[in-house]
């Protein structure tokens, strides 16, 4: 229980310095991978989180920041199975991209939407 509640504030964290500064720092990173690689080995996953993240930046044209590919792989650790890796894509690309939509920036913070459909696909 201590784990998920450091977890969620790390990602909080994460989250709203992506938005104030639209960057994601490695050692917040690091932190991360200290709190998830003990309690989470499903590298699987992560690694198809990961290259479903390098295959999008390739195709966008390197739209997707480095600290959000980085970020891909131990956000996906916590997950189970393919299909859940699946409905956690689904959900960070329908809210950023229904966020992208309302608010017509030409930058969006991606991390709080990766964050929060890979919270969103783990509860389902």
């Amino acid at each position: 229980m201590a784990i998920e509640m450091s977890l969620l504030i790390l990602l909080t964290w994460i989250a709203i310095y992506d938005i104030k500064y639209h960057l994601i720092r490695n050692i917040d990173l690091l932190i991360l991978s200290a709190l998830l690689i003990p309690y989470y080995k499903n590298w699987s996953i992560g690694m198809c989180n990961l290259f479903f993240y390098l295959l999008m930046n390739l195709i966008f044209r390197k739209k997707i920041g480095s600290g959000d590919i980085k970020l891909s792989l131990l956000i996906a650790l916590p997950l189970d199975s393919l299909s859940g890796l699946l409905n956690a894509i689904s959900f960070t690309w329908i809210l950023g991209g229904s966020y992208s939509l309302i608010h017509r920036s030409h930058t969006i913070a991606f991390a709080p939407f990766m964050i929060y459909g890979t919270y969103l696909a783990r509860l389902l």
